[in-house]
Formats: structure tokens, sequence, C-alpha cells
């Protein structure tokens, strides 16, 4: 009975549960055991239902786990208390991998303990990731994410770490991830640094950029601001349009390229572009356009480089390029021209002599020796452009040399033309020819004088000045050193900058016909630049022109300009009867009507002549047993040999031999080539004929004996 009693009990718990699976799974359909209370049931199938539940239960659990371990971020579970409940294969593997074996399993472990540890030791982020998960495990925050750095072993990682809360229906927690960002922190600094790099290129570039979105300016660098001469970026930030900081031409935008040169490499030349500083002040810029991404958006970006210096020095260049051209053309015609007056001057003088019976035909003679002589005077002014004219420096007190022509000035002016001289008291001496300052200054004034026509005020100024090495202001030419300054300035009509980029060149003039040979400038240019100066002018229509002489400073081992006597022109004339002299000349000169002339010349004179066409001619001459007491040659002769060549072959042959050089060029050209201590004498064409006969006479006298001149 008691078997039977327990067995009922036992059928009747069986029951229960049943009744209890039948609830949960929904079978209606039961095979059938027939027991002491008559009840049927079905126990086969409810074990196969509890066991595909089961069965279900695990394979969800393992897709679990298998999704916790796909994923790459360290993953552990945490619950209430902190404590490590679960861990993926991340963690476990970075565990395993950093030598921690009590995080081989992680499980059990209270992750909240170990940091609130490691705060006590000092560690402040180990203190935010402690108070973190405090939070969200008490529902006060639904996040914690924090960026840190791991150093281990091998190298410094970086991971972005992630507390999120984890309730469920029974349980609460928190899931813990780190994400190894140590790539991309990585990438994020190489990347900071180019960006860096590039920005720092950008501030010390020495070229503008400006980059714009659809015309509105969203970065400039420092060269781009100061070359439109605003204060600061934020000026130019705050344009609403940036092609209101350049003058374009009609169809010419700053944009990007368009059709089927566009690109993401496509650039777009502009060429030069007019712009203006908010001083006013014109500049030229060359420009390139393209395009490029800024930020994460399509931009334009134009690159431009200021060449107003370049354009004016290019500017400079030409104009000095042309100058020397029309003074190398000047310089020859007025050589060839000088040959050409000296013939026409000694024939001219030799008609004078032999006309004194026909007072008419003398005076056509003289007429024609008159009009010779200012022939001579014009190309002496284009020799002086060339900077080939005769010069002879000496150390100048130029304020002196002001104060003794400034009567001569006011004379030659006139009393409408207001004179005032400001002299520097401590001013420098000037190592110049003081005769060609004379004429520099007359010229100038006459000029200044010419453009106030109703009357006006002209002021001289003397000042010093040390010029370095950069020279913009007054011309890239000028060279670095001292100089006294003496600046002629008017307040006449000014000048135009086309005028004013002709002002020096021979013959240009706008003073109406008969009333300037466009010379005068051209002197003066050429004379301060053979003294090894500098010419700077400035003017401006309405306003007047000052110009700049800047004389080089005269050392204080030169001494004071000699009192040197004048040429005596008288000579010894040709009237009366010839003196015959027994000296015999050689006489070299290329230009066969010249050659004959001179000649004759010096035969008048008295002297014996043998002539020459060539050095060469000369050279066979000497050679030979003739007796010869003087060579006068031309400086300038073709056929390979000079006339300094030639003298100093000469020298070889015959150590003593007195030499005279002539030329059409200047005294300059020979001393270049002989040296500034050779003693020489120069005739300079066109001469007269009592010239001829003093400086034949002078060189002469003139012995040269163990290199030392003797008279």
């Amino acid at each position: 009975m008691a078997l039977n009693r327990d067995l009922a009990i036992a059928i009747e718990s069986l029951h229960q549960a049943y009744v209890t699976v039948r609830e949960l799974t929904g079978n209606a359909t039961d095979a059938v055991v027939h027991g002491p209370s008559s009840t049927t049931y079905v126990l086969p199938e409810m074990q196969m239902e509890l066991y595909r539940m089961a069965k279900a239960e695990r394979q969800l659990a393992a897709e679990r786990v298998a999704i916790l371990d796909a994923l790459p971020a360290q993953l552990a579970i945490l619950d209430e208390t902190g404590t490590i409940t679960a861990v993926n294969e991340a963690w476990r593997a970075f565990a395993r991998a950093q030598n921690y074996p009590s995080q081989t399993a992680g499980i059990g472990v209270n992750y909240l303990d170990i940091c609130r540890a490691a705060t006590a030791g000092g560690d402040s982020l180990a203190a935010a990731v402690a108070l973190g998960l405090e939070r969200v495990l008490a529902g006060e925050e639904d996040k914690f994410t924090l960026d840190h750095r791991c150093l281990t072993p091998e190298s410094l990682l970086w991971f972005h770490q992630i507390i999120v809360p984890l309730r469920g229906a029974e349980r609460a927690g928190a899931v813990v991830m780190h994400m190894d960002i140590t790539e991309r922190r990585n990438a994020d600094a190489r990347e900071a640094e180019m960006k860096g790099r590039i920005e720092r290129m950008m501030d010390q570039a020495g070229i503008g950029i400006l980059v714009h979105r659809d015309y509105a300016p969203v970065f400039a660098n420092p060269a781009c601001v100061t070359m439109l001469g605003l204060e600061g970026q934020d000026d130019l930030l705050a344009l609403s349009d940036v092609r209101s900081l350049f003058e374009l031409p009609a169809g010419t935008e700053l944009d990007s390229p368009h059709g089927d040169a566009a690109g993401p490499e496509a650039v777009r030349l502009l060429g030069q572009v007019a712009g203006r500083r908010r001083d006013g002040r014109p500049i030229i810029f060359r420009t390139r356009v393209f395009s490029m991404t800024w930020g994460s958006e399509e931009a334009v970006c134009v690159m431009i480089r200021d060449i107003t210096d370049q354009l004016r020095v290019e500017d400079q260049l030409r104009a000095a390029q042309r100058l020397e051209a029309v003074g190398q053309l000047t310089g020859g015609i007025a050589h060839d021209f000088n040959n050409l007056l000296t013939v026409i001057l000694g024939s001219g003088d030799m008609l004078v002599a032999a006309l004194q019976h026909d007072p008419h035909l003398a005076r056509l003679a003289g007429q024609t020796v008159i009009m010779a002589e200012r022939g001579a005077e014009l190309t002496k002014r284009l020799l002086a452009f060339a900077r080939l004219q005769p010069l002879d420096p000496h150390r100048t007190d130029v304020n002196q040399r002001l104060g003794a022509i400034e009567d001569l000035l006011q004379r030659t002016l006139g009393a409408g033309i207001a004179i005032t001289l400001d002299l520097s008291e401590d001013s420098w001496p000037a190592m110049i020819d003081a005769g060609e300052l004379d004429n520099a200054i007359l010229n100038l004034s006459i000029n200044a004088r010419d453009a106030m026509p109703d009357g006006g005020n002209l002021t001289i100024r003397t000042r010093n000045v040390q010029l370095d090495a950069q020279n913009a202001d007054i011309g890239r030419d000028a060279l670095p050193g001292a100089y006294v300054v003496v600046t002629v300035t008017d307040d006449g009509i000014g000048m135009t900058e086309a005028t004013l980029a002709r002002i020096f060149e021979p013959f240009f003039t706008t003073k109406d016909v008969g009333k300037g040979s466009g010379l005068g400038l051209s002197m003066v240019f050429g004379f301060v630049k053979q003294s090894q100066g500098h010419i700077h002018v400035r003017s401006l229509p309405g306003e007047g022109t000052s110009v700049e002489l800047f004389l080089p400073r005269a050392s204080a081992a030169v001494l004071a300009d000699p009192a040197s006597p004048r040429r005596d022109p008288s000579g010894p004339g040709l009237s009366g009867a010839v003196e015959q002299r027994p000296e015999r000349i050689i006489m070299v000169e290329d230009d066969p009507p010249l050659r004959e002339l001179v000649a004759a010349q010096l035969r008048q004179l008295g002297y014996h002549v043998v002539t020459a066409g060539t050095g060469l001619e000369a050279i066979a001459v000497l050679q030979t047993n003739a007796v010869i007491d003087l060579l006068f040659t031309d400086i300038a002769m073709p056929g390979g040999m000079s006339g300094i060549m030639l003298a100093k072959m000469a020298a070889m042959q015959r150590p003593n031999l007195p030499v005279l050089f002539t030329s059409g060029f200047a005294e300059g050209a020979a001393k270049e080539q002989l040296g500034s201590d050779a003693e020489f004498l120069l005739l300079t064409k066109p001469y007269r004929i009592e010239e001829l006969a003093l400086m034949i006479r002078r060189t002469l006298d003139r012995r040269v004996v163990n290199g030392t001149v003797t008279c």
C-alpha cells in the first residue's frame, strides 16, 4: 500500500509537470499510458520537447558566444557589482599577448575594484574609468567613453573605451568595450603633422595663397595679406567677394578651369593681373588658379606673386640696355664724325691761311671753320652721353662750386625764377670733374626754367648718403657706397611716366622745334655715369620735377683740384715763313683723307713726315734704320692692332720714342688700356692746326729715360 501511495504521489507530480509542459508547449496530442488515476500521459513526447528546448537554448547561447567572439573590440560583461561574468576572444587574446595570466579567462575578476586600486596609486585615467562605471551601473549615465593610452612592451597603443548599461529581465550590469584605435590615432597624428607642415609652408611662402568658395574668402596666408597691404587675415576674410581685390580684364574670372581642361590637377594661368593695395598703390600679380578640396567642400585656390618690382627692374634694365645701345651707336658716330670734322677744320684752317689775299673767300673759309667747331661741340655732347668724354676728376668741394655759379645761374634763368641753395654744412667732397659738374647743374637749371614758363622756384640741395645693397627706390644699378647728393628741384609742369622713361635718350625733347637739342640731360646722364655715380629723377604732372645726382665721395687720400693751366690755343700759327725742323714724325691714321691732311699740316709746320695706314705698316718702318723722332698715331684702327698696341710694340724697339695719341673717342678709353700710371699725351679730334702744333712740340720736348719723363 505504501508503494502504491508513493507511486500515486509520483504520478501526480509528473501529472502536474506534464500539465505545465502542455501549457508551455501547447501540445494537445499525446500517446496514452494508463495509470491508477485513469489519466492519459505522453511522457516520451514531453521528454523530446524538453530536449529540443534545451538544445535550442544551448544553440542560442553558442550563437551569442560566437557573435561576441567575432567582434574585433575587446568586450567584457559585468554584473551589477562590476564583476566580470563573461569576456570575448579579443579580450582573452589581448590578455594572453600581454602576459596577464589573471585575465586569461577574466571571469570572476571585479573590474571596478581593479580601477579603484589603480586610482589609489595615483592613476587619473583609472579614476575616470571607475567613476564612469559607477555612474553607468547606478543608472546615472547611459554611456561613458574615453580615449586612453596603453604602453605595452612592444609599442604604445591607443584604445577607445565604451561602457554601456546591460539591463535584462532578471539581471543588471554593464558592458565594457575596448577598441584599438592606434592606427587611426597614428593616421590622425600624421595628418595633423602634415597639415601643420603645409600650414607652416603656406605661412612662410613668398607667394600669396588665397582660397575662396564661390568668391567668398575662406583662407589667406600672411604673404597674401602683406601683398594687399591689409592689417591681418581677418580683414581679408571679412570681404564678401575676393574679386574686389583685383582689376580683372573683361571675361576673366578667378575660378577653376572648365570644359575639357577641368580636372583635379588642372591649373589655369591668368598671367598678369592688376590689383591695388589698401593704400592705393597699384600692384601687378602673376596668378595661377586651380580647384581643391577645402574641408569637405570644393573650393578654388588662387596663387598670386607680386611682380611689380620685377617688372620695374625689367623696365629699368631694358631702358639701360636701350641707352647703352644708343650710347654705343652715338659714340661710334661721334668718332667717325670727329674724323670728318678734323678734315673740315684742318682744310678750313689751311684755306684761311691761303686766302689772306681774298677777304671774301677767307671769310667763307672762316665760316666753314666756325660751323665745324659747332659740329665738334655736338659730337662732344654725344661722347658725353656715351661716357667717352675726357674727364678730369679731382677732389671737389661741391658746396663751393654751387656757390660760385649761383650768380651765373640767376643771370641765365632770369628774374622770374627764385633760386634757393640749401647746402649741407657737413657735405663731403666729391670725386668729379668740377667743370662738368658746373655744366650739369646749368643744364638742369635751364630745363627747370623751361618747365616754369610763368616763373617759379628752383631749389638746389646737397646732402650725404650712404647707399647699401638694396637701392630699389633710386634704381637697382646704383652701386653701394658713399655719395654726395645734389638735388635740383622745380615746381614746374612735371612729366608723365612716358616722358620720364625717355628723358635721357639723345635728341629726345618735349620742347618746340628749334628750342632744344635733346642732348642736355643726355650729357648730364653720361657725365654722372662716367663719374661712377647715379642719377635719379622723380616727377609727376603738375607737381614739378626733382633730379638727384649721386656723386661718389672723394677719399681722404685724394688731393684737392689743382689749378691746371688752360691749353694755349695760339700755337705757332701758319703766317709767315715756316720754320724748318729737323724732327721726323711717323703719322699713323687709317682714314686716307685725314691722313693726307694731317701729313700736309705737319709738313707745313716744318716737320719731316712718314705716313702709315695701319699699325703693321708703322712697325715695318720702325724696324728699319730710319730716323724717327715721334710716333703720332690714332688709337682706334682696324687690322687687329690698335694705337695702344702699336705704342707698346714701338717701345720695345725704340724705348725712348715719344708717342702722341689722337682719338675721336676720349682720353678715358686710352687710360683704361694703358693704365692710370702711364705717361702719354692725347690730342682729341677734331683739332685745329694750332692745337696740333702745340701738342707735337710738347711731345717732342718730352723724353722717357729709364722710365722717367723729362722735358
